[in-house]
């Protein structure tokens, strides 16, 4: 297990949170997991935290689909998120869609490494950021 590695999940759905959080423990990807339930708490929590931030991996796993403001709006967000935060950041985006314009959008931004699909495939995203 990476002690360096910070995972960052954000998800509207509290049950996908549990879920997934299990998994990744499970899996030995990483004990340091914080949970968001919206988009702008996710942002403020960068902000907020960025000089411990940036000196960890960082692993951001963005629901596509949420109220308010969705991935794609989160994703905005963190663009305007300093370099030195986003240097030692992967971002995966997260969907239970099967809306091929969600995938291909997600996949079409610079900032996202893959779309992964619910439910979480903890092994594959262990090989991506290995």
């Amino acid at each position: 297990m990476d002690s360096q590695l910070n995972i960052l999940l954000i998800d509207d759905n509290e049950i996908d949170i549990v879920v997934n959080t299990k998994l990744l423990k499970l899996a030995n990807i990483s004990e340091q997991i914080t949970s968001f339930m919206t988009a702008r708490d996710l942002i403020d929590y960068i902000n907020d935290n960025l000089s411990v931030l940036i000196t960890k991996q960082n692993i951001i796993l963005l629901d596509i689909q949420m109220p308010e403001i969705d991935g794609f709006q989160c994703l905005e967000m963190y663009d305007e998120l300093p370099q030195s935060f986003k240097d030692v950041c992967k971002v995966f985006m997260l969907s239970s869609s099967i809306d091929r314009n969600d995938i291909e959008n997600a996949e079409a931004n610079p900032n996202v490494i893959k779309v992964l699909e619910k439910p979480l495939d903890v092994y594959l995203l262990k090989r991506l950021i290995s």
